[in-house]
């Protein structure tokens, strides 16, 4: 029988970040890129999404095993 790598709770807690930022990040790139530019820049949103969506991708990277 294989034994599975147990994940703590740092890295569930990691694990689980880095989807929700990623998420966040993606949808807010995709709602950005969708948007008509009139009180508030898509590209300030496009950037923020952008940059948040990385912060997920590292998130989910240097997670704990």
């Amino acid at each position: 029988m294989v034994d599975l790598p147990k994940l703590d709770l740092t890295g569930f807690a990691a694990l689980l970040a880095g989807f929700i930022f990623l998420a966040t990040g993606i949808l807010m790139f995709l709602n950005a890129s969708n948007t008509v530019p009139d009180p508030v820049s898509p590209g300030v949103l496009r950037l923020l999404g952008a940059v948040t969506a990385l912060v997920g991708v590292f998130l989910l990277a240097s997670r704990d095993e």
